[in-house]
């Protein structure tokens, strides 16, 4: 992945509901967003990307919009004005994070399909795994 050249075609195609934002502006969140995830070694290294610019553009504009982007809210009063919103799961506030937004939880299910380790192997190294007891299977012997 080249991180000084963000796909800024390939995501104005994509990501149509942004196209009032100006490139510039863009190019800065996506060079921060590159702080919220490492490269793949596979493809979709530019589409995580992507996601998680678009993610940051839609806080933004919460934000400026003046909604709260602090999670779903429960509940509502009208008189004496009273709101409440979904505590962040105790698990992750990262994840927690990237599901404020559509953008963020396709960007948290492409990252776990991307970050699934690659096992590669036969059986010569199965032989050297130890067995319940602490012995090696079929007597640490390879066949």
């Amino acid at each position: 992945m080249e991180t000084s050249t963000f796909p800024l075609t390939s995501f104005r195609v994509l990501y149509p509901q942004f196209n009032g934002v100006g490139n510039d502006e863009i190019d800065i969140i996506a060079q921060s967003a590159l702080n919220y995830f490492s490269a793949c070694k596979g493809v979709c290294t530019n589409e995580l990307w992507m996601l998680v610019v678009a993610h940051m553009l839609t806080l933004r504009k919460m934000i400026a919009d003046d909604e709260s982007p602090t999670g779903v809210v429960t509940s509502v009063t009208i008189d004496k004005v009273s709101v409440s919103f979904t505590a962040p799961p105790a698990g992750s506030d990262w994840s927690h994070w990237f599901k404020m937004t559509t953008f963020g939880q396709q960007f948290l299910a492409l990252i776990k399909r991307c970050s699934v380790p690659q096992y590669f192997g036969g059986g010569g190294e199965r032989s050297a795994f130890r067995g319940v007891g602490g012995r090696f299977t079929r007597g640490g012997r390879l066949r």
